[in-house]
């Protein structure tokens, strides 16, 4: 997530260092309200993304294949949280989902982002690790000649 974090704010202070500061504060109000930051920060896809590269060079480096397997905890503590949650005003089944979707999937609800931060997020980036992980080791593996006798 810190990899992902980092690069979404490399592009955005090269885009805040090369055009005028219209928002009348500092630089750094200036780089946050680049149209690339607000994006990714919108969308979580840089950090997935970089979880993915990370996964594809940690199969090269590391031989364990415990990587395929660390989507796993964040799973279980996805579905924990969206089992055991109590919202404020969750009378019907429907609005028990949609109260959920709104807090961990959609634009947050009234949590602060807290629960898409520490639940939803490490869920995309374990999972997009592990596919990254496993998408080098099944490459790899049709790459390698096989030898007829």
């Amino acid at each position: 997530m810190v990899l992902g974090t980092l690069a979404a704010l490399i592009p955005s202070a090269l885009f805040a260092a090369i055009t005028k500061n219209s928002s009348g504060g500092n630089f750094i109000d200036h780089m946050i309200e680049q149209r690339f930051f607000v994006w990714a920060d919108k969308s979580d896809l840089v950090i997935v993304a970089s979880a993915f590269v990370l996964g594809i060079f940690a199969c090269r480096v590391f031989r364990s294949s415990s990587s395929a397997f660390v989507w796993v905890p964040a799973t279980l503590i996805l579905l924990w949280n969206l089992l055991t949650w109590e919202g404020a005003g969750t009378l019907t089944m429907r609005s028990y989902w949609i109260d959920v979707w709104n807090n961990y999937f959609a634009d947050c609800g009234s949590s602060e982002c807290f629960y898409k931060l520490f639940v939803t997020v490490p869920f995309y980036t374990s999972s997009a690790y592990s596919l990254g992980w496993l998408s080098t080791k099944f490459l790899r593996r049709s790459r390698t000649p096989t030898v007829r006798q």
